[in-house]
Order: structure tokens, then sequence, then C-alpha cells
């Protein structure tokens, strides 16, 4: 007895294969959030309008740069984790951009290099429990 596939089972099958590269952009925003200096030494976040537009840029870095290198370059072939790590980078390094602009305006505005410094180990550090 053949299975038949619906339009809404290949629906679900195509969703359930993209979910682990939203996945990955929304862990690799969250990662990029650190470099912008938007979570606190304690580790949290507040969340605010700037936070949650830092955020969706990195998603949409990550789904957008992501989709558009897989498919430069040939990758359609590797697995969908593969596909995933990529899109992890893309949402790190864009927020690695948004990160170094923001810290690059503070520094403009006076505050020591010595702080920003500080301010990123502390995050990571919060971050990471130790």
């Amino acid at each position: 007895m053949p299975h038949n596939i619906n339009q809404y089972d290949f629906l679900l099958l195509k969703a359930l294969m993209y979910l682990p590269k939203v996945f990955a952009a929304i862990i690799g925003a969250i990662f990029g959030l650190v470099l912008s200096g938007d979570i606190g030494r304690d580790g949290k976040i507040s969340i605010n309008m700037s936070v949650i537009i830092k955020f969706t840029i990195a998603v949409t870095i990550s789904l957008y740069g992501g989709e558009a290198s897989i498919e430069y370059y040939g990758w359609q072939s590797y697995s969908v984790m593969t596909h995933g790590f990529i899109m992890l980078g893309w949402a790190i390094f864009g927020m690695l951009v948004i990160g170094v602009v923001y810290q690059s305006i503070a520094l403009m505005q006076g505050k020591p290099l010595a702080e920003i410094i500080k301010e990123i180990k502390d995050a990571f550090f919060a971050i990471f429990n130790r």
C-alpha cells in the first residue's frame, strides 16, 4: 500500500527541514547581542526597542545571508545542520559588525576602551556562568 503525501504533509516536511536553520539563526542572534553590549554583566537582557531591532536584524542577516551564500557557493547538497551552522556564522558575524559600530560610537562619545573591554568580558562570563 503506497503512502500518499498530500500538500499539507509536504509543507510540514519543508517547515521541519527549515527549523534547524531558524534555530541556528536565533542562537547566533543571541550570541551576537553579547557583542553589541545588550546582555548585562549578570547575563540578563533588558528588552527594549533597540534590542528587538538588533535581534531582528541579526536573524534577518542570518537567514538571508546564509541562504544567499548556500545558493551562491552551491552548498545545497550539504546537510541541514551544515546549513544551520552557516546561518549561525552569518548571525554572529552580522551582529559583530553591529557591535563594532556600536562600540565605535561609544568610543567617539568618550567611553574609555578599558570600560568597553571589561563590559564585553563580563557579559561573556555571565553567559557562560564563570
